[in-house]
Protein backbone atom coordinates (compact mmCIF):
# COMPACT_ATOMS: atom_id res chain seq x y z
CA UNK A 1 0.00 0.00 0.00
CA UNK A 2 2.99 2.32 0.84
CA UNK A 3 4.42 1.69 -2.41
CA UNK A 4 1.02 2.65 -4.22
CA UNK A 5 0.97 5.79 -2.48
CA UNK A 6 4.47 6.70 -3.27
CA UNK A 7 3.53 6.24 -7.15
CA UNK A 8 0.74 8.37 -7.01
CA UNK A 9 2.43 10.53 -5.27
CA UNK A 10 5.15 10.57 -7.98
CA UNK A 11 2.75 10.60 -10.66
CA UNK A 12 1.21 13.91 -9.45
CA UNK A 13 4.41 15.83 -9.56
CA UNK A 14 5.31 14.85 -12.85
CA UNK A 15 1.73 16.38 -13.77
CA UNK A 16 3.06 19.57 -12.54
CA UNK A 17 5.51 20.05 -14.17
CA UNK A 18 4.64 21.89 -17.68
CA UNK A 19 5.10 21.05 -21.27
CA UNK A 20 6.47 24.33 -21.95
CA UNK A 21 9.44 23.00 -18.76
CA UNK A 22 10.12 19.53 -19.92
CA UNK A 23 10.33 21.00 -23.91
CA UNK A 24 12.64 23.57 -22.70
CA UNK A 25 15.19 21.21 -21.09
CA UNK A 26 16.26 19.85 -25.46
CA UNK A 27 17.17 23.51 -25.68
CA UNK A 28 20.91 24.30 -24.84
CA UNK A 29 23.82 26.05 -25.11
CA UNK A 30 25.58 24.47 -28.23
CA UNK A 31 29.47 24.25 -28.47
CA UNK A 32 31.83 26.28 -30.90
CA UNK A 33 31.98 24.95 -34.19
CA UNK A 34 36.40 24.76 -35.47
CA UNK A 35 34.90 27.09 -38.00
CA UNK A 36 34.39 29.75 -35.52
CA UNK A 37 37.03 30.02 -33.26
CA UNK A 38 38.35 33.35 -34.90
CA UNK A 39 34.82 35.11 -36.37
CA UNK A 40 32.15 36.70 -33.68
CA UNK A 41 28.91 34.95 -33.51
CA UNK A 42 25.76 35.41 -31.57
CA UNK A 43 23.05 33.41 -30.32
CA UNK A 44 20.00 33.53 -29.06
CA UNK A 45 17.01 31.26 -28.44
CA UNK A 46 13.83 32.21 -26.72
CA UNK A 47 10.37 30.15 -26.04
CA UNK A 48 8.06 31.86 -28.57
CA UNK A 49 5.09 31.69 -25.77
CA UNK A 50 6.91 33.03 -22.93
CA UNK A 51 10.04 35.02 -23.99
CA UNK A 52 12.23 33.26 -21.70
CA UNK A 53 15.83 33.28 -23.09
CA UNK A 54 16.54 29.43 -23.08
CA UNK A 55 20.69 29.75 -24.95
CA UNK A 56 22.13 32.58 -25.68
CA UNK A 57 26.02 33.48 -27.01
CA UNK A 58 26.64 37.13 -27.22
CA UNK A 59 23.05 37.71 -27.34
CA UNK A 60 22.95 41.04 -25.85
CA UNK A 61 25.45 42.64 -28.32
CA UNK A 62 25.06 45.07 -31.01
CA UNK A 63 26.01 43.18 -34.35
CA UNK A 64 25.45 43.29 -38.11
CA UNK A 65 22.17 42.02 -39.09
CA UNK A 66 22.31 42.19 -42.93
CA UNK A 67 18.76 40.80 -44.42
CA UNK A 68 17.38 39.86 -41.76
CA UNK A 69 16.57 43.29 -40.50
CA UNK A 70 13.76 43.26 -43.00
CA UNK A 71 12.13 41.22 -39.72
CA UNK A 72 12.00 44.36 -38.19
CA UNK A 73 10.02 46.62 -40.96
CA UNK A 74 8.18 43.92 -42.69
CA UNK A 75 7.43 42.72 -38.64
CA UNK A 76 6.39 46.46 -37.76
CA UNK A 77 4.34 46.92 -40.47
CA UNK A 78 2.21 44.00 -40.28
CA UNK A 79 1.67 44.80 -36.35
CA UNK A 80 0.70 48.39 -36.49
CA UNK A 81 -1.29 48.53 -40.06
CA UNK A 82 -2.59 44.84 -39.97
CA UNK A 83 -1.91 42.10 -42.83
CA UNK A 84 -5.10 42.87 -44.44
CA UNK A 85 -3.54 46.42 -45.20
CA UNK A 86 -3.78 47.91 -48.39
CA UNK A 87 -1.66 50.44 -50.20
CA UNK A 88 -3.35 53.07 -52.24
CA UNK A 89 -2.75 55.04 -55.70
CA UNK A 90 -4.96 57.84 -57.13
CA UNK A 91 -5.40 59.81 -60.27
CA UNK A 92 -6.92 62.86 -60.30
CA UNK A 93 -8.17 65.40 -62.79
CA UNK A 94 -7.86 69.52 -62.76
CA UNK A 95 -10.34 71.40 -65.07
CA UNK A 96 -13.31 69.67 -66.88
CA UNK A 97 -14.30 66.88 -69.17
CA UNK A 98 -16.52 68.01 -71.96
CA UNK A 99 -17.25 65.87 -75.08
CA UNK A 100 -14.96 63.28 -74.48
CA UNK A 101 -11.98 66.18 -73.47
CA UNK A 102 -10.40 66.42 -70.26
CA UNK A 103 -9.23 69.57 -70.27
CA UNK A 104 -6.86 70.06 -67.46
CA UNK A 105 -4.29 67.97 -65.90
CA UNK A 106 -4.17 64.14 -64.84
CA UNK A 107 -2.45 63.40 -61.51
CA UNK A 108 -0.80 60.61 -59.84
CA UNK A 109 -1.24 60.48 -56.51
CA UNK A 110 0.77 57.72 -54.67
CA UNK A 111 1.43 56.45 -50.76
CA UNK A 112 4.52 54.45 -51.55
CA UNK A 113 3.32 51.37 -53.12
CA UNK A 114 5.87 49.56 -53.83
CA UNK A 115 4.49 47.04 -55.82
CA UNK A 116 3.20 48.28 -59.01
CA UNK A 117 4.79 46.32 -61.97
CA UNK A 118 6.69 44.39 -59.90
CA UNK A 119 8.44 41.02 -61.59
CA UNK A 120 7.90 39.08 -58.73
CA UNK A 121 3.97 38.90 -59.49
CA UNK A 122 4.88 35.58 -61.84
CA UNK A 123 1.30 35.39 -62.88
CA UNK A 124 -0.09 39.04 -63.39
CA UNK A 125 0.87 41.18 -65.95
CA UNK A 126 3.24 44.39 -64.77
CA UNK A 127 0.82 46.77 -67.30
CA UNK A 128 -1.91 46.02 -64.76
CA UNK A 129 -2.28 49.00 -63.22
CA UNK A 130 -1.40 51.25 -66.36
CA UNK A 131 -4.41 48.87 -68.21
CA UNK A 132 -6.76 49.98 -65.47
CA UNK A 133 -6.15 53.43 -65.50
CA UNK A 134 -6.82 53.56 -69.12
CA UNK A 135 -9.56 51.65 -69.28
CA UNK A 136 -11.18 53.33 -66.60
CA UNK A 137 -10.33 56.79 -68.43
CA UNK A 138 -12.40 55.66 -71.43
CA UNK A 139 -15.02 54.26 -68.93
CA UNK A 140 -15.53 58.17 -67.67
CA UNK A 141 -15.94 59.11 -71.30
CA UNK A 142 -12.14 60.61 -71.20
CA UNK A 143 -10.50 59.82 -74.75
CA UNK A 144 -8.68 63.36 -75.13
CA UNK A 145 -6.73 65.35 -72.16
CA UNK A 146 -5.57 68.80 -73.43
CA UNK A 147 -3.36 68.46 -70.57
CA UNK A 148 -0.05 67.13 -68.92
CA UNK A 149 0.26 64.13 -67.11
CA UNK A 150 1.99 64.58 -63.77
CA UNK A 151 3.32 62.80 -61.10
CA UNK A 152 3.15 63.89 -57.75
CA UNK A 153 6.49 64.06 -55.85
CA UNK A 154 6.44 66.30 -52.36
CA UNK A 155 8.88 66.30 -49.48
CA UNK A 156 8.12 62.54 -48.62
CA UNK A 157 10.60 62.00 -51.62
CA UNK A 158 13.55 63.61 -50.28
CA UNK A 159 16.79 61.09 -49.95
CA UNK A 160 14.34 58.19 -51.17
CA UNK A 161 17.67 56.58 -51.91
CA UNK A 162 19.54 56.17 -48.83
CA UNK A 163 22.36 58.32 -47.59
CA UNK A 164 23.96 55.38 -45.80
CA UNK A 165 24.27 53.02 -48.56
CA UNK A 166 27.60 52.73 -49.97
CA UNK A 167 28.30 54.38 -53.30
CA UNK A 168 29.32 50.34 -54.73
CA UNK A 169 25.63 49.68 -54.18
CA UNK A 170 23.51 53.20 -55.16
CA UNK A 171 23.08 53.02 -59.04
CA UNK A 172 22.07 49.26 -58.92
CA UNK A 173 18.79 47.45 -59.16
CA UNK A 174 18.92 45.86 -55.50
CA UNK A 175 19.32 49.35 -53.99
CA UNK A 176 16.82 51.24 -55.63
CA UNK A 177 15.17 53.66 -53.81
CA UNK A 178 11.47 53.81 -52.98
CA UNK A 179 9.38 56.76 -53.94
CA UNK A 180 5.92 57.62 -53.40
CA UNK A 181 5.42 56.23 -56.57
CA UNK A 182 7.35 52.78 -57.74
CA UNK A 183 6.84 51.28 -60.88
CA UNK A 184 8.76 47.54 -62.23
CA UNK A 185 10.85 47.29 -58.88
CA UNK A 186 12.02 50.65 -59.80
CA UNK A 187 14.76 48.81 -61.94
CA UNK A 188 15.91 49.00 -65.52
CA UNK A 189 17.91 46.00 -67.27
CA UNK A 190 21.07 46.78 -69.72
CA UNK A 191 21.68 44.51 -72.18
CA UNK A 192 25.68 44.07 -73.04
CA UNK A 193 26.25 42.00 -76.69
CA UNK A 194 29.08 41.70 -79.41
CA UNK A 195 31.38 40.31 -76.62
CA UNK A 196 30.70 44.00 -74.55
CA UNK A 197 30.45 46.35 -77.23
CA UNK A 198 27.54 47.12 -77.89
CA UNK A 199 24.58 48.30 -75.04
CA UNK A 200 20.48 48.43 -74.93
CA UNK A 201 18.46 49.11 -72.43
CA UNK A 202 14.91 48.74 -71.40
CA UNK A 203 12.81 50.15 -70.68
CA UNK A 204 13.64 53.42 -72.56
CA UNK A 205 13.74 56.36 -69.80
CA UNK A 206 13.85 60.11 -70.66
CA UNK A 207 16.71 61.62 -69.65
CA UNK A 208 18.30 58.29 -68.71
CA UNK A 209 22.21 58.18 -70.42
CA UNK A 210 24.42 55.44 -69.73
CA UNK A 211 28.29 54.81 -71.14
CA UNK A 212 30.24 51.67 -70.61
CA UNK A 213 33.54 52.52 -69.10
CA UNK A 214 34.83 48.70 -67.90
CA UNK A 215 38.01 47.16 -68.87
CA UNK A 216 38.13 43.55 -70.73
CA UNK A 217 39.96 40.31 -69.63
CA UNK A 218 39.93 37.10 -71.35
CA UNK A 219 40.81 35.14 -68.40
CA UNK A 220 37.63 35.73 -66.71
CA UNK A 221 34.36 33.64 -66.83
CA UNK A 222 32.63 35.91 -64.68
CA UNK A 223 32.00 39.88 -64.53
CA UNK A 224 32.03 42.24 -61.96
CA UNK A 225 29.86 45.03 -63.89
CA UNK A 226 28.28 47.61 -61.87
CA UNK A 227 26.72 51.07 -62.68
CA UNK A 228 28.20 53.95 -60.84
CA UNK A 229 26.03 56.50 -58.96
CA UNK A 230 28.17 59.55 -60.11
CA UNK A 231 27.56 60.83 -63.45
CA UNK A 232 30.48 61.86 -66.04
CA UNK A 233 30.61 65.36 -67.37
CA UNK A 234 27.87 64.86 -69.69
CA UNK A 235 25.48 63.29 -67.02
CA UNK A 236 25.51 59.74 -68.56
CA UNK A 237 25.89 57.13 -65.85
CA UNK A 238 28.98 54.83 -65.86
CA UNK A 239 29.01 51.53 -65.94
CA UNK A 240 32.45 49.95 -64.72
CA UNK A 241 33.88 46.72 -63.98
CA UNK A 242 35.44 44.23 -65.72
CA UNK A 243 34.00 42.11 -68.83
CA UNK A 244 35.05 38.98 -69.38
CA UNK A 245 35.92 38.63 -73.41
CA UNK A 246 34.37 35.65 -73.76
CA UNK A 247 30.93 36.16 -72.75
CA UNK A 248 28.72 37.17 -76.21
CA UNK A 249 26.62 38.80 -73.99
CA UNK A 250 25.43 40.16 -70.28
CA UNK A 251 22.78 42.21 -68.32
CA UNK A 252 23.24 44.43 -65.90
CA UNK A 253 20.13 45.80 -63.85
CA UNK A 254 20.36 49.24 -62.67
CA UNK A 255 18.17 51.76 -60.68
CA UNK A 256 15.71 53.99 -62.47
CA UNK A 257 17.02 57.53 -60.96
CA UNK A 258 13.78 59.35 -60.07
CA UNK A 259 10.56 56.79 -60.73
CA UNK A 260 7.80 59.10 -60.56
CA UNK A 261 9.24 61.10 -63.50
CA UNK A 262 9.21 57.57 -64.93
CA UNK A 263 5.90 56.56 -63.86
CA UNK A 264 4.27 59.70 -65.50
CA UNK A 265 6.29 58.92 -68.63
CA UNK A 266 5.02 55.55 -68.83
CA UNK A 267 1.11 56.36 -68.26
CA UNK A 268 1.49 58.73 -70.81
CA UNK A 269 2.69 56.00 -73.04
CA UNK A 270 -0.08 53.80 -72.38
CA UNK A 271 -2.82 55.87 -73.00
CA UNK A 272 -1.49 57.09 -76.12
CA UNK A 273 -0.92 53.84 -77.36
CA UNK A 274 -4.38 52.95 -76.05
CA UNK A 275 -6.24 55.59 -77.80
CA UNK A 276 -6.60 58.16 -75.38
CA UNK A 277 -4.72 61.25 -76.92
CA UNK A 278 -2.92 63.47 -74.85
CA UNK A 279 -1.47 66.93 -76.03
CA UNK A 280 0.87 67.83 -73.21
CA UNK A 281 3.83 66.24 -72.20
CA UNK A 282 4.67 63.87 -68.75
CA UNK A 283 6.58 65.60 -65.41
CA UNK A 284 5.96 65.97 -61.94
CA UNK A 285 4.46 68.02 -59.27
CA UNK A 286 4.94 68.96 -55.46
CA UNK A 287 1.47 68.67 -54.89
CA UNK A 288 -2.26 68.49 -55.98
CA UNK A 289 -4.11 71.70 -57.18
CA UNK A 290 -5.80 74.31 -55.17
CA UNK A 291 -9.49 73.40 -54.60
CA UNK A 292 -10.96 69.81 -54.83
CA UNK A 293 -9.94 67.86 -58.06
CA UNK A 294 -11.59 65.17 -59.37
CA UNK A 295 -11.18 61.59 -57.94
CA UNK A 296 -10.94 59.59 -61.27
CA UNK A 297 -9.17 56.39 -60.29
CA UNK A 298 -8.38 54.38 -57.12
CA UNK A 299 -6.19 51.62 -56.98
CA UNK A 300 -5.31 49.31 -54.00
CA UNK A 301 -2.33 46.81 -53.92
CA UNK A 302 -2.11 43.45 -52.67
CA UNK A 303 -2.17 42.98 -48.87
CA UNK A 304 0.52 43.48 -46.82
CA UNK A 305 0.53 39.59 -46.00
CA UNK A 306 1.44 39.06 -49.76
CA UNK A 307 3.86 41.94 -49.68
CA UNK A 308 5.27 41.11 -46.87
CA UNK A 309 5.78 37.08 -48.10
CA UNK A 310 7.67 38.36 -51.06
CA UNK A 311 9.81 40.50 -48.93
CA UNK A 312 11.35 38.39 -46.81
CA UNK A 313 11.23 35.07 -48.99
CA UNK A 314 13.18 36.90 -52.19
CA UNK A 315 15.08 39.27 -49.33
CA UNK A 316 13.38 42.14 -51.92
CA UNK A 317 15.33 45.59 -50.63
CA UNK A 318 12.48 47.61 -52.22
CA UNK A 319 9.81 46.45 -50.45
CA UNK A 320 11.52 46.06 -47.43
CA UNK A 321 12.05 50.02 -47.42
CA UNK A 322 8.54 50.48 -48.41
CA UNK A 323 7.45 48.71 -45.87
CA UNK A 324 9.28 51.17 -42.91
CA UNK A 325 8.52 53.83 -44.83
CA UNK A 326 4.56 52.73 -44.10
CA UNK A 327 4.93 53.77 -40.85
CA UNK A 328 6.22 57.91 -41.50
CA UNK A 329 3.50 58.22 -43.93
CA UNK A 330 1.43 60.90 -42.34
CA UNK A 331 3.66 61.45 -39.61
CA UNK A 332 4.78 65.09 -38.94
CA UNK A 333 8.81 65.13 -39.82
CA UNK A 334 11.37 66.89 -37.57
CA UNK A 335 13.11 69.94 -39.42
CA UNK A 336 15.62 68.15 -42.33
CA UNK A 337 14.51 64.94 -41.64
CA UNK A 338 13.98 62.47 -44.20
CA UNK A 339 10.91 59.89 -44.38
CA UNK A 340 13.43 56.91 -43.49
CA UNK A 341 14.38 58.62 -40.56
CA UNK A 342 11.03 59.61 -39.84
CA UNK A 343 9.68 56.19 -40.13
CA UNK A 344 12.42 55.08 -37.58
CA UNK A 345 11.20 57.29 -34.91
CA UNK A 346 7.61 55.65 -35.11
CA UNK A 347 9.32 52.57 -35.06
CA UNK A 348 10.83 52.66 -32.08
CA UNK A 349 8.37 54.56 -30.41
CA UNK A 350 5.74 51.59 -31.31
CA UNK A 351 8.49 49.21 -29.59
CA UNK A 352 9.67 50.66 -26.56
CA UNK A 353 5.64 51.01 -25.62
CA UNK A 354 5.74 47.12 -26.08
CA UNK A 355 8.67 46.84 -23.37
CA UNK A 356 11.48 45.85 -25.86
CA UNK A 357 15.28 47.82 -25.19
CA UNK A 358 15.65 49.56 -27.94
CA UNK A 359 19.05 50.50 -27.03
CA UNK A 360 19.98 47.06 -28.73
CA UNK A 361 19.09 48.27 -32.02
CA UNK A 362 20.60 50.99 -34.45
CA UNK A 363 18.72 50.72 -36.98
CA UNK A 364 19.26 53.00 -40.34
CA UNK A 365 17.59 51.66 -43.30
CA UNK A 366 14.38 48.65 -43.73
CA UNK A 367 16.52 46.52 -46.05
CA UNK A 368 19.84 45.40 -43.69
CA UNK A 369 21.75 47.34 -47.24
CA UNK A 370 23.48 49.82 -44.80
CA UNK A 371 26.55 47.97 -43.37
CA UNK A 372 25.59 50.66 -40.21
CA UNK A 373 23.19 48.68 -39.04
CA UNK A 374 23.11 47.03 -35.71
CA UNK A 375 20.93 44.75 -33.74
CA UNK A 376 21.58 42.29 -30.62
CA UNK A 377 20.20 38.68 -31.33
CA UNK A 378 18.36 38.98 -28.22
CA UNK A 379 16.47 42.09 -29.45
CA UNK A 380 15.09 40.09 -32.63
CA UNK A 381 13.98 37.10 -30.86
CA UNK A 382 12.38 39.23 -28.31
CA UNK A 383 10.60 41.08 -31.09
CA UNK A 384 9.57 37.72 -33.14
CA UNK A 385 8.18 36.48 -29.50
CA UNK A 386 6.02 40.01 -29.06
CA UNK A 387 4.62 39.70 -32.84
CA UNK A 388 4.13 35.80 -31.79
CA UNK A 389 1.97 36.50 -28.48
CA UNK A 390 0.03 39.41 -29.88
CA UNK A 391 -1.88 37.49 -32.84
CA UNK A 392 -3.08 34.33 -32.21
CA UNK A 393 -3.06 33.25 -35.59
CA UNK A 394 0.52 33.56 -35.99
CA UNK A 395 0.48 35.31 -39.28
CA UNK A 396 3.98 36.69 -39.46
CA UNK A 397 5.23 33.01 -39.63
CA UNK A 398 3.85 32.66 -42.21
CA UNK A 399 5.45 35.33 -44.12
CA UNK A 400 9.14 33.52 -44.17
CA UNK A 401 10.44 31.31 -46.40
CA UNK A 402 10.64 27.77 -44.58
CA UNK A 403 14.42 26.01 -44.31
CA UNK A 404 15.59 23.96 -46.77
CA UNK A 405 12.25 24.67 -49.34
CA UNK A 406 11.45 28.42 -50.04
CA UNK A 407 13.37 30.77 -51.63
CA UNK A 408 16.54 32.26 -50.00
CA UNK A 409 16.16 29.01 -47.79
CA UNK A 410 15.96 26.51 -50.17
CA UNK A 411 19.66 24.86 -49.05
CA UNK A 412 20.03 25.51 -45.80
CA UNK A 413 19.19 23.37 -42.92
CA UNK A 414 18.05 21.23 -46.38
CA UNK A 415 18.08 16.96 -45.34
CA UNK A 416 18.79 17.49 -41.56
CA UNK A 417 15.62 17.69 -38.84
CA UNK A 418 14.92 21.31 -39.44
CA UNK A 419 13.81 21.20 -42.62
CA UNK A 420 10.50 22.71 -42.95
CA UNK A 421 10.47 23.39 -39.11
CA UNK A 422 12.19 26.12 -39.10
CA UNK A 423 10.59 29.45 -41.19
CA UNK A 424 13.82 32.30 -41.32
CA UNK A 425 14.93 35.06 -42.64
CA UNK A 426 18.53 34.84 -44.00
CA UNK A 427 21.11 38.06 -44.49
CA UNK A 428 24.06 38.45 -46.34
CA UNK A 429 26.96 41.06 -47.24
CA UNK A 430 30.45 40.81 -47.17
CA UNK A 431 31.87 38.98 -44.33
CA UNK A 432 28.14 38.49 -42.62
CA UNK A 433 25.94 35.85 -42.73
CA UNK A 434 22.52 35.68 -40.64
CA UNK A 435 19.34 34.00 -39.94
CA UNK A 436 16.76 34.95 -37.43
CA UNK A 437 12.63 33.10 -37.37
CA UNK A 438 10.97 30.96 -35.38
CA UNK A 439 11.45 26.99 -35.21
CA UNK A 440 8.72 24.38 -34.59
CA UNK A 441 9.02 21.08 -32.78
CA UNK A 442 6.62 19.13 -31.34
CA UNK A 443 4.37 21.48 -31.26
CA UNK A 444 6.09 24.09 -29.64
CA UNK A 445 7.28 27.18 -31.47
CA UNK A 446 11.11 29.03 -30.34
CA UNK A 447 12.38 32.68 -31.73
CA UNK A 448 16.02 31.84 -32.71
CA UNK A 449 18.37 34.96 -34.04
CA UNK A 450 21.96 33.67 -35.17
CA UNK A 451 24.76 36.44 -36.41
CA UNK A 452 28.05 35.39 -37.71
CA UNK A 453 30.08 38.68 -38.28
CA UNK A 454 33.59 38.95 -39.44
CA UNK A 455 34.18 35.52 -40.39
CA UNK A 456 37.49 34.19 -42.53
CA UNK A 457 37.04 31.49 -45.27
CA UNK A 458 34.14 30.92 -47.60
CA UNK A 459 29.94 31.61 -46.92
CA UNK A 460 29.42 28.23 -47.79
CA UNK A 461 31.61 26.51 -44.60
CA UNK A 462 30.08 29.73 -41.87
CA UNK A 463 26.74 27.97 -42.95
CA UNK A 464 27.36 24.40 -41.80
CA UNK A 465 28.45 25.53 -39.19
CA UNK A 466 25.21 27.09 -38.46
CA UNK A 467 23.38 24.23 -39.01
CA UNK A 468 25.50 22.42 -36.61
CA UNK A 469 24.51 24.95 -33.92
CA UNK A 470 20.89 25.26 -34.52
CA UNK A 471 21.12 21.36 -34.56
CA UNK A 472 22.67 20.79 -31.33
CA UNK A 473 20.83 23.65 -29.80
CA UNK A 474 17.87 22.04 -30.49
CA UNK A 475 19.43 18.33 -29.30
CA UNK A 476 18.81 17.13 -32.89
Amino acid sequence: MKSYTSLLVLMGLLALVSPLETSAQSVKNPSEPEAFREVFWGLSIRDAETGEELAGHNAHTLMTPASTMKLVSTGTALSSLGAAHRIKTQIFASGEIKGGTLFGNLYILGDGDFSIGSRYFWDQDPERFFNRVRSDLKNAGITRIQGDILSVSGAGDFQAVSPRWTAYDISNHYAAGCFSLNLFDNAYTVTLSRHGKSLSVKPEINGLKLKAAYGFSDSRSSDSLYISPFPDADGAYLITGVYPTKAATRTVRGAIPDPPAYFAQHLLECLTSGGIEVTGSSGKATGLPEGIPMALVTYESPTLFDLAKITNTYSHNLFAEGFLKLLGRGRMSLPGHNLTQTSLMALYDFWTQRGLDTRELEMLDGSGLSPENRVTPAFLTAMLGKIYREDPSHTFMQVLPRAGKDGTLTIFLKNTPLEGKARLKSGTIRNVVTYAGYVTLGGKTYTVALFVNNYYGTASSIRKGMERILLEAFSL
